[in-house]
């Protein structure tokens, strides 16, 4: 009977945080090119989405394995251009920093300095992406992360958007890797809307 009690009293709370979107701080006006450096996955798994490729999507810039890092680059400069922004071509960021992913906000602000980067730069750290368990048609994708936007000039995050763990529902996905897609979409232009 007590527990009955405790799961009646529990069960709105409950139903409120799953139904909770994170807030984030909207995105400072700048007109400065910002760049988008490759998010970097601390995850420990490598978040694939092999068959991106298949479909001829257009994260499959790079050759070999496509990954939610690479989807979630490509929806933020894509986010970023709708909103009006100057964004940096994917090219010219891997010509100034190489084929490196910062590990840290620290790191992304020795990268750009080394790189010489102008304007602004969109560093994404990625905390936790999991599927849920169900092994055909996942319902969601378990998302934490950090975006800060750091100007190169000053070394100075602007913009901060700190993602706590939250459920992103993923509709219609028959694989592990549609729902990462899926996800990686509604979480950039989460993070990046207007």
């Amino acid at each position: 009977m007590i527990y009955r009690r405790l799961l009646l009293l529990l069960l709105p709370v409950l139903t409120l945080h799953c139904t909770y979107t994170p807030v984030v701080p909207p995105l400072p006006a700048t007109d400065q090119t910002i760049a988008v450096l490759p998010p970097n996955n601390r995850t420990g798994d490598p978040l694939l989405v092999e068959s991106a490729s298949f479909w001829g999507d257009p994260y499959a810039a790079r050759p070999g394995r496509v990954t939610v890092p690479d989807v979630l680059a490509a929806d933020a400069r894509a986010q970023l251009g709708r909103r009006g922004f100057k964004v940096m071509p994917p090219e010219a960021v891997i010509a100034a920093i190489g084929n490196q992913t910062p590990s840290s906000p620290e790191e992304a602000i020795e990268l750009i300095t080394r790189g010489k980067l102008d304007g602004s730069v969109l560093y994404i750290e990625i905390r936790r992406w999991e599927a849920d368990m169900s092994p055909l048609h996942p319902q969601r994708v378990l998302v934490a992360l950090d975006a800060r936007l750091i100007d190169t000039a000053t070394g100075h995050v602007v913009w901060l958007a700190h993602r706590p763990v939250h459920p992103v529902p993923t509709p219609g996905a028959i694989t592990r890797w549609v729902a990462y897609t899926i996800a990686a979409r509604k979480v950039a232009e989460a993070l990046l809307a207007p």
